[in-house]
């Protein structure tokens, strides 16, 4: 079930949601880290959240910062922590656009 919000987005304009759910082929440095040669940017995100939570890898004192492991590291620009809306951002530097 999505928020109103995205519901809303998704419906005004479908493209954005064709961003992020199309397949696209890795660079290898995410290709590492999640495990496939092609996976779409929503996936791609839900793969990183899922392995921050795994590892426990948010703040104690504030759970809207990410610390980096040396693995999360390697795809997040090498920054030791991140804030969680910084997380899409980062993750879709990945996923460059195909020129029309």
């Amino acid at each position: 079930m999505l928020p109103r919000r995205m519901k809303k987005a998704i419906t005004d304009n479908p493209k954005k949601l064709a961003n992020l759910i199309d397949l696209v082929n890795l660079p290898s440095t995410l290709r590492d880290f999640v495990g496939q040669s092609q996976i779409s940017r929503l996936g791609c995100f839900m793969r990183v959240w899922s392995y921050i939570k795994t590892n426990n890898l948010q703040d104690s004192n504030n759970k809207n910062v990410v610390n980096c492991d040396e693995k999360l590291r390697s795809i997040l620009l090498g920054k030791p922590q991140v804030e969680l809306t910084e997380l899409p951002a980062l993750i879709k530097l990945h996923f460059p656009k195909e020129p029309k």
